[in-house]
């Protein structure tokens, strides 16, 4: 997990803010509320989209494989779905530095004078980086999870007989794919 520099809590950012009326547009409680709402809402976007990223990546490399052994789809699913939430446990995105204003949104930044900003911007850092985080760990039990409901929802084969069974990158790269779907699903819900 990132680690910032201390900013400003949340109670000291709506009093500073209730303090300069004139260096901000609104009220301060909603400029704060819709702020957080974006935050929030950008942060799990980005989390999910990067565990999405990394799904195809493992996605190619399994298309690439040009042979392995046979095996059965619902314990390749099992396998795969352990083996990416143990990889994706262990590579948690950071943060960005400078991505405050894509995280609070653009029509916020602008509402407030270079000052307020500055003041924002170091609570906006650590509140993404707290949901980010939040949202990887849901990730990584929910891929940890999936392979289970996979087997169910695609009625995937147990079947592992040399004559009948698909090889296992063939079967890894469609569940990958399965997966990084999901991941998208998430980031945009309808």
């Amino acid at each position: 997990m990132t680690t910032t520099t201390p900013g400003l809590a949340r109670d000291e950012i709506l009093h500073w803010l209730e303090s300069h009326p004139g260096a901000i547009e609104g009220d301060p409680e909603q400029l704060l509320e819709r702020c957080e709402r974006a935050v929030r809402r950008h942060a799990t976007e980005a989390a999910w989209l990067a565990a999405k990223s990394w799904a195809e990546r493992r996605r190619r490399e399994f298309e690439a494989e040009a042979w392995g052994n046979h095996a059965s789809e619902a314990f390749v699913a099992g396998e795969v779905c352990h083996q990416l939430a143990w990889e994706l446990a262990n590579h948690e995105p950071e943060v960005e530095a400078g991505s405050e204003e894509r995280l609070a949104g653009g029509p916020l930044r602008r509402s407030l004078p270079p000052r307020g900003w500055h003041v924002l911007e170091p609570w906006i850092r650590e509140l993404a980086v707290r949901q980010e985080h939040a949202v990887w760990s849901e990730i990584v039990r929910f891929t940890h999870r999936r392979g289970r409901s996979l087997v169910r929802e695609h009625r995937l084969s147990h079947d592992c007989h040399p004559d009948h069974a698909r090889h296992y990158p063939q079967i890894a790269a469609e569940v990958v794919a399965l997966l990084a779907r999901d991941y998208s699903l998430h980031a945009h819900p309808r």
